[in-house]
């Protein structure tokens, strides 16, 4: 069996609210498992089929979520059993962040709108992604060529049920495709219905079915609370900002960005990165909710720190390294050979230093140790530590 991803839990260090942590949200995620698995119309799905492969099982009510039988960084591990059969199923709940209760098209129904409960898994460096091993799905939502309302209901009932039960781990997603299916207007129908709307567009209709406690800002704000943060990490020196999507990554040298500008057009507010008559770009800063300073070792930086001011969505937006980060900015050399550049990393602490005490400015632990025991150099083992100023 694998580590595991949690790795940082398992170490003497850990602090006991860690492990109360995992302990509590593992618990809250082998409650959703149990119930959709026993459910003799629910099939398990392991795999994704954009990966290249769906692996399923039918237990028609027979499967078993065995209990938890390790503690600490373990506690999320669980093992899915057949009453009647040698196969079975181990899952780490650990490496979960949220359920995501989602619409999406179907290979198994030919491309239509299938409704699914998936495990949304934590990437690398614990950052939360939008992938999952493992998913739960109803049978068939159909009666011949139509949605079946009883199945819609039951998804929708147990969603309502989750999300009352841990608002901060459930989400409803229904993705684009599904929006403009032929069988879209049914299925607003259905879900307006579920949460006693009259009328009411995807957006309305998910935000009553799945209430959020913290909702973003909104994009056409005058001033977003991140404004401040990001106009002083593009004047950092030797930095990039930094867009990462599928199979794209967009990369401007904050040097050659001409400050940000408020743009609008038709009523619609957007923030424009860099000059009009130059490379630039927009982007909805009233979407930030959380600025992020942190400070992981990766392999493009030879084994050292990676010194990153991330600018993070309340939900999904499409990065597929980590779900919420909306784009960031980075320092391209902060080492020369194995000695850090101070006069470069020193702006990025002084900048943490100035906004820590915002209710949206977060810090991972990598960053926290440099705030605490000084800037490491890119060694791998044993590393020289020089005084941060």
């Amino acid at each position: 069996m694998e580590s595991n991803a949690l790795a940082p839990a398992c170490g003497a260090d850990a602090a006991p609210t860690v492990d109360d942590a995992l302990t509590r949200t593992s618990g809250f995620f082998h409650g959703v498992v149990e119930e959709w698995i026993e459910d003799p119309q629910t099939t398990i799905a392991c795999g994704r089929w954009g990966d290249g492969a769906v692996s399923e099982i039918i237990p028609a009510g027979r499967a078993r979520l065995l209990p938890a039988r390790y503690e600490g960084c373990f506690a999320g591990v669980r093992e899915i059993r057949l009453n009647d059969g040698p196969h079975h199923l181990h899952i780490d709940l650990g490496r979960v962040h949220k359920v995501s209760y989602a619409i999406a098209p179907s290979v198994c129904l030919a491309f239509k709108p299938a409704l699914e409960v998936r495990l949304l898994s934590i990437g690398p460096g614990g950052a939360p992604t939008d992938r999952w091993a493992l998913s739960l799905m109803p049978d068939c939502p159909y009666q011949g060529e139509q949605l079946d309302a009883a199945a819609v209901a039951r998804f929708v009932g147990r969603l309502r049920r989750h999300a009352q039960q841990a608002p901060d781990l459930v989400e409803l997603n229904v993705e684009p495709e599904v929006r403009r299916s032929p069988q879209a207007a049914e299925l607003l129908r259905l879900l307006r219905e579920a949460a006693g709307l009259g009328e009411g567009d995807w957006r309305e209709v998910i935000a009553a079915l799945v209430p959020q406690r913290d909702a973003a800002p909104s994009p056409e704000a005058l001033e977003p609370p991140s404004l401040p943060v990001l106009r002083e990490a593009l004047a950092l020196k030797d930095a990039s900002l930094v867009i990462y999507r599928e199979r794209t990554l967009v990369e401007f040298q904050t040097e050659k960005i001409d400050g940000v500008h408020r743009y609008e057009e038709e009523g619609h507010v957007s923030w424009q990165i860099g000059g009009l008559r130059d490379h630039h770009c927009h982007l909805a800063l009233g979407a930030v909710a959380q600025v992020l300073f942190s400070a992981e070792p990766v392999s493009c930086q030879g084994g050292g720190l990676n010194y990153t001011v991330w600018f993070l969505t309340a939900g999904p937006c499409g990065n597929p390294w980590r779900r919420d980060g909306y784009f960031s900015v980075v320092l391209n050399r902060p080492y020369t050979g194995n000695a850090p550049r101070l006069d470069v990393i020193q702006p990025v602490l002084d900048l943490y230093r100035r906004y820590q005490h915002e209710p949206w400015v977060q810090v991972d632990a990598g960053f926290a140790n440099v705030i605490e025991r000084g800037v490491p150099g890119r060694q791998r083992t044993s590393p020289h530590l020089q005084e941060v100023a």
